[in-house]
């Protein structure tokens, strides 16, 4: 089965999309078109597709000629690779951004369509909005779902609502998504060593929302995991 996804994945080479600035509901995608990519199993196989991370499910999808697929077991796959080198691993149903990377762990960006935030404020009377949000995705026209044409949805993009995007700076540490907070990352770490992270922490100034500071403490946590 594995070797059969894979090899359906193999697609025509094309030239590298741009982010997308703004995706909508006819274009529910990260990226502005389905790009060339290399995709890694976890078993060790390998494809060649265009592709585009959905943002409903964060589902990876290929295409083929005009028609857009979206493969049963995304879990099987490990990581992505794009021509311009961003790569992407899949660890808890969500295809995550590879900022940063150790042999024991990663710092990653995780994007996601923010659908709560989309139909915010059409709840009844006496219903959450989060619930009605969930209740109401099955009335949405959402591109890359129902409509699988390439061609179509690339016309009708501009239709659809703005999507809102929700963005996450997180690390992966043992095959699960931890937070970056010092909380979460704290935890992980030998107690005789958390003293010394707060140290670290106030000495370098560290902004858990800022990249480069991340950077840092994957540097300083990465020889401390698995202790």
């Amino acid at each position: 089965m594995k070797r059969l996804l894979f090899a359906g994945l193999l697609g025509v080479i094309t030239s590298l999309g741009l982010r997308a600035g703004e995706p909508t509901t006819m274009w529910p995608y990260l990226f502005d078109d389905f790009m060339e990519a290399s995709i890694y199993s976890k078993s060790g196989n390998k494809g060649e597709a265009k592709v585009n991370i959905h943002l409903l499910r964060n589902d990876l999808h290929y295409l083929n000629g005009s028609q857009i697929y979206c493969p049963d077991n995304q879990n099987d796959i490990g990581r992505v690779v794009f021509a311009d080198s961003t790569e992407f691993v899949r660890c808890e149903n969500f295809f995550i951004e590879v900022l940063g990377e150790t042999p024991q762990a990663i710092l990653g960006r995780r994007t996601t369509g923010d659908f709560d935030r989309l139909l915010q404020g059409t709840g009844a009377y006496g219903t959450s909005s989060s619930t009605s949000a969930v209740d109401n995705l099955s009335s949405l026209q959402l591109g890359g779902i129902a409509n699988l044409n390439y061609d179509m949805i690339r016309v009708e993009r501009e239709n659809g609502q703005t999507l809102p995007v929700s963005t996450r700076l997180c690390f992966i540490i043992g095959g699960e998504i931890v937070n970056a907070n010092k909380k979460s990352v704290s935890k992980l770490l030998p107690e005789s060593n958390r003293k010394e992270f707060d140290v670290f922490l106030k000495a370098n100034k560290i902004k858990w929302s800022k990249v480069d500071h991340l950077q840092k403490v994957l540097e300083y946590i990465s020889p401390l995991l698995g202790k």
